[in-house]
């Protein structure tokens, strides 16, 4: 440490270790008073140095993102927006809230295993086919025997697990992990993918409100400027958008409002959006919750009844998902532990 402050006091280019202790500092929560007097004795760096670090990190990172997108490799883009209250215990009846509006996104690489790039990017295929869901019967969605005897086996897997796992003093059972991975074993699986890493790159922060339709097509207009791209370069493929039910909606409803733009840019004829993965999970308690609710006085084994018997407070017309996927494996649970204790073969045993 000695040497080093010694060097640094001299020699600023020789930073490495102070600049580590600068980060190291700032990230615990150091005060700015006791770093500006480290740094004037050589302990550490100044705060403009840190700050141009973060600078030069976030370009390099940009830049990153950008030669995945100009190499020509299959991509999609995702993004979520965060709206902070900037001095909120300063706001006064006359005067207007103020936020910061952050859209964080990034750039995800896709696995091209098995993929024509070209179908997948094909914009003129993807227009082609827009609108025939409205010409779709009911035998489009059918499920196969195959799919009925692939269900049946999981759902047998699956109360078979929450058998072993739940019903009371099942600890104690003998042989109980031998259980557990007989059922693990017996659980039929579709199509498994592989274990591989993501490229994940991100592109910063947007300073764009991303939660209406305005700001949605301005953050497409600055992600865009950002991968350095030209408007028509931009639009002349299909782009995959991730994002959260909001964005998705925002999508189609500005779409819609744009049908008779000037170009495919500004129709956002380009963006196939697709929500992300825990989305699905969020829209799937949401209609469990619309359409199993029921009336906790007419029927004591409805969700309403059981949320009622736990204690739970929530709004179910906007459930908290965390809450409302612990309520309905509760439930579940105490169902299928019901019919067990109650199943023919066992009053037949007794």
């Amino acid at each position: 440490m000695a040497i080093t402050m010694l060097v640094f006091v001299r020699n600023q280019a020789t930073n490495l270790l102070p600049l580590i202790i600068r980060l190291f500092l700032k990230v615990n929560g150091t005060g700015s008073r006791a770093m500006t007097m480290l740094s004037n004795v050589g302990i550490c760096v100044s705060g403009w140095t840190v700050e141009r670090l973060k600078k030069r990190i976030s370009d390099d990172a940009v830049a990153h993102a950008v030669e995945l997108v100009t190499s020509g490799r299959l991509f999609c883009t995702i993004f979520d927006n965060i709206n902070i209250y900037l001095r909120k215990f300063q706001q006064r009846i006359t005067n207007q809230n103020q936020m910061i509006h952050a859209t964080n996104c990034a750039i995800l690489a896709i696995d091209e295993e098995g993929l024509d790039i070209t179908q997948v990017e094909n914009l003129d295929t993807k227009l082609k086919n827009r609108g025939k869901r409205a010409q779709a019967v009911f035998e489009d969605i059918v499920p196969t025997t195959d799919d009925d005897n692939h269900m049946e086996r999981a759902f047998t897997c699956i109360i078979a697990e929450m058998l072993i796992r739940y019903t009371p003093e099942s600890n104690a059972w003998k042989g109980r992990s031998e259980m557990v991975a007989k059922v693990h074993e017996l659980m039929p699986s579709d199509r498994p993918l592989t274990v591989k890493k993501t490229d994940a790159r991100p592109l910063g922060v947007l300073d764009v409100d991303e939660g209406s339709k305005n700001g949605l097509v301005k953050v497409l207009e600055e992600i865009c400027e950002r991968l350095t791209l030209k408007a028509e370069e931009w639009a002349r493929k299909t782009r995959m958008i991730l994002g959260d039910w909001l964005t998705s909606n925002n999508l189609r409803a500005a779409r819609r409002d744009r049908v008779d733009d000037v170009d495919s840019m500004e129709r956002l004829e380009y963006t196939e959006e697709l929500s992300m993965l825990w989305h699905f999970a969020l829209q799937s308690t949401h209609m469990i919750m619309r359409t199993h609710l029921g009336n906790s006085v007419l029927d004591p084994t409805s969700l309403s009844a059981h949320k009622g018997l736990l204690g739970r407070v929530w709004d179910p017309n906007k459930p908290n998902y965390a809450a409302s996927k612990s309520l309905i494996r509760h439930s579940l649970i105490g169902r299928i532990l019901h019919i067990a204790m109650y199943a023919p073969w066992r009053r037949g045993c007794s």
